[in-house]
This record gives C-alpha cells, sequence and structure tokens, in this order.
C-alpha cells in the first residue's frame, strides 16, 4: 500500500487541520501546519510617552489568541513618574464587534523595579487588526522616565 502525502485527501475532521507535506530534491521529507497569522513580537524600547494605536498583526484567519506583554521603568525620573497602562484592541470572531481591554494598568512606581506583566486569550476574526496602545504616561521633568514594552503573540 502506498501512503498519500497529499494535504488535500482525505479531509482532515471536523475540528482538526491537515499537515502541508513537502519534499527536497534529495527525497527529505518533511510537514508543517499553515500560520493563522505572524507572531508578531513588539519589542520597544526607550518610550519617553504614549504610544498610539499600533497594529501588531492582522490575523489571516479567525483564531484564538494568546497575548504575553511585559513592561519595565528603563530610566527613573528624578522625582516621580507613571508607567502607563496598555490596552489591547481587535474584532471578536463571533460578534463581529470590536473589543478592547487594558491588560496593564497604570503604574506609579518609580524605579528599575517597576514593571508589569500578564497575559489574555481573545478570540480574533481574520482580517481584524490587533492592536496595543498605552496611556497614562507621566514624568515629572517631561520625557525623563524611559520604559520597554514587550509583547509577543501565539495562535492557539
Amino acid at each position: 500500500m502506498a501512503i498519500n502525502l497529499n494535504s488535500t485527501a482525505p479531509a482532515a475532521p471536523s475540528g482538526a487541520t491537515n499537515v502541508i507535506w513537502q519534499s527536497d530534491v534529495s527525497g527529505n521529507v518533511s510537514a508543517y501546519v499553515a500560520s493563522t497569522g505572524g507572531t508578531g513580537p513588539v519589542n520597544s524600547t526607550g518610550n519617553t510617552n504614549n504610544i498610539p494605536a499600533t497594529t501588531i498583526i492582522t490575523p489571516t484567519a479567525s483564531a484564538l489568541y494568546r497575548i504575553t506583554a511585559y513592561m519595565i521603568v528603563a530610566v527613573v525620573d528624578a522625582v516621580s513618574s507613571t508607567l502607563p497602562a496598555l490596552t489591547i484592541t481587535w474584532t471578536d470572531q463571533d460578534s463581529a464587534a470590536g473589543q478592547s481591554f487594558t491588560l496593564l494598568p497604570t503604574n506609579n512606581g518609580n524605579s528599575l523595579t517597576t514593571f508589569q506583566q500578564a497575559n489574555m486569550e481573545i478570540n480574533a476574526l481574520a482580517g481584524g487588526n490587533i492592536q496595543y496602545s498605552t496611556s497614562g504616561y507621566a514624568s515629572n521633568t517631561p520625557n525623563a522616565m524611559t520604559y520597554a514594552l514587550r509583547i509577543r503573540i501565539e495562535p492557539m
């Protein structure tokens, strides 16, 4: 009996994904599953103000996504500062309505040990942007406090 490595025969059962097979000229065979959209990592450092709405990824397929975020004070203000809140926005797959969630609240810590981290799951609609923004940044001396923001997204 021959083995068929075609990703379309037979069709995958409900809730499953067919594996896509490929081979090279030497006869080596490998398999992969098509991505539902990139992981779109955010590595934003040296921030001295709020970040406006910025697209991380635009999903090519509707799916559940896990978002992980980490924000830390990188340079302190001599007097006081506020680490901004982080808001995630997306279009929900089931309701097709825009959604918004504050993943990290503001934090008035003013030291190099002031950080926040959290994760969440969203059900994003294909073609709808997944975005982030920050609000509430404050520095006693304008633009003195700097912060770093790291965000990762993975399909579930």
